[in-house]
């Protein structure tokens, strides 16, 4: 039970004219007709750009400049949270050395 005539025909075509297309937009983008400049945006478009590449850069600023951990950017999670212990250095007690 394979494909019948017609079907095999229509997708020859189809196939043929996805490759014309595609050779067509190719050959057009890296030989253009003389006079024929390549796409290049506008000004508005070109400062819109920038704009939104600021916002994006800006934005990862503030992610960078935050808190280092990610545990500090988010409250706990109820009363059973588990908070990690944090230890400090007890500085009033004097080691000498002797037991």
């Amino acid at each position: 039970m394979g494909l019948s005539n017609a079907a095999i025909i229509v997708i020859v075509l189809v196939a043929c004219l996805a490759a014309t297309a595609l050779g067509a937009s190719l050959f057009k983008h890296y030989k253009p007709a003389d006079g024929e400049t390549p796409f290049s945006p506008g000004y508005e478009q070109k400062l819109y750009m920038a704009e939104v590449r600021a916002r994006g850069f800006d934005g990862l600023r503030k992610v960078s400049w935050g808190a280092r951990d990610l545990e500090s950017r988010h409250p706990p999670a109820g009363p059973s949270y588990y908070r990690p212990h944090t230890y400090a250095e007890d500085t009033t007690t004097r080691d000498t050395g002797s037991s």
